[in-house]
């Protein structure tokens, strides 16, 4: 019986020692998004390794011209996008990895398209 309970406190030391091991191996996560000193109201998608500003700059709705920026500020891809007739803000966005197409925190995707309805990126 002494065995057993000796086992038993042994165990519960080690478990909650590897426990403190793994939460001291976790890096602290930075709650405050980055923001653009010259758009204020640019919306971060990303995380401490990267991501893109979202801002729309003109809103003639059912369509709203987004422009897509660089973590720097430097505009990566602009365009017109509309979802359906729904209103869209800038937390609406989500990803951007080139193209024509940005993604809403959906997971939809939604065209970027020049004033006329063309695709902005033409091949």
């Amino acid at each position: 019986m002494k065995a057993i309970k000796w086992i038993a406190i042994t165990l519960t030391a080690l478990i909650l020692a590897l426990a403190v091991a793994a939460y001291s191996l976790l890096e602290p996560v930075d709650e405050t998004p980055p923001t653009l000193h010259n758009h204020p109201d640019a919306y971060w998608s990303g995380a401490q390794d990267g991501g893109v500003f979202f801002e729309i700059t003109r809103a003639e709705p059912p369509r709203y011209f987004l422009e897509i920026r660089h973590d720097n500020g430097d505009i990566w891809s602009t365009g017109w996008v509309s979802d359906q007739g729904r209103p869209l803000k800038n937390s609406d966005f989500w990803g951007y990895d080139g193209g024509d197409v940005v993604y809403i925190k959906s997971g939809k995707p939604l065209r970027l398209e020049s004033m006329d309805g063309t695709p902005i990126h033409m091949d």
